[in-house]
């Protein structure tokens, strides 16, 4: 069995600021847990592509994973080869559009051991104001919508959630359960790809619950073109 806790995978394009933002934060509130960092760069033409080895390197040293692509890849398929290269039973996908909080981790994990049902779990999201961005996904009759967002993040409807869809940009899930339903579709075009999962892990009789006892931050829809294919 690898000793690793969890592995971290991140795709990203562009936006190397974010990047970077990420992975400090990353480092700076996890160094309690043994875990691997894999970031996935789907063929980026800024800095990312000069500067992230080091980068990571610096921050993570041999615990760190690349892998570059040619050309971009999309969202899907991206995780799924960082599931490929990820050594641990836990992934934790996470959108470098984040930034990570203290003691985010170990609620995600607790949440994950104590309950067998459990399929995958995600941390609260909050916009930097401190509001609701995701507390898991509900269905309307026309329209998918993030739960209570711009509530406050204190506000009282803001607790534990079982629902059948939470978001790709942080969510823990078991290696063996990711690969067992087939990971993310790679047909999608980043967006849906996450829904769609999740949706298999209920077929599989698994509940998803948002854990908001950890929190983390998201800029959200920072990558280029990400609502471009919704409507498809």
């Amino acid at each position: 069995m690898n000793s690793y806790q969890f592995s971290v995978i991140i795709p990203v394009f562009n936006k190397w600021a974010l990047t970077v933002q990420c992975l400090e934060s990353l480092a700076k509130t996890t160094s309690d847990y043994f875990y691997q960092v894999i970031v996935l760069d789907n063929a980026s033409t800024d800095e990312t592509a000069s500067e992230l080895s080091s980068l990571g390197s610096r921050l993570f040293g041999e615990h760190f994973c690349f892998r570059r692509f040619s050309e971009n890849c999309n969202f899907g398929p991206a995780c799924n080869e960082g599931a490929l290269l990820a050594k641990a039973n836990i992934l934790f996908f996470l959108n470098n559009d984040t930034i990570l909080t203290e003691h985010w981790a170990n609620p995600l994990l607790s949440a994950l051991f104590a309950d067998p049902s459990l399929g995958a779990v995600g941390p609260l999201l909050l916009y930097p104001d401190d509001t609701v961005q995701h507390l898991g996904v509900v269905f309307t009759v026309s329209r998918l919508v993030h739960l209570y967002r711009y509530f406050p993040a204190n506000h009282r409807v803001v607790c534990k959630r079982y629902l059948q869809v939470l978001t790709g940009a942080a969510l823990m899930v078991w290696r063996a359960l990711f690969c067992a339903v087939g990971g993310f579709w790679p047909e999608y075009r980043n967006g849906f790809e996450d829904v769609e999962f999740c949706l298999r892990l209920g077929q599989q009789g698994k509940r998803l619950c948002c854990v908001p006892e950890s929190i983390v931050y998201h800029l959200e829809s920072q990558s280029q073109g990400r609502s471009a294919f919704d409507e498809q």
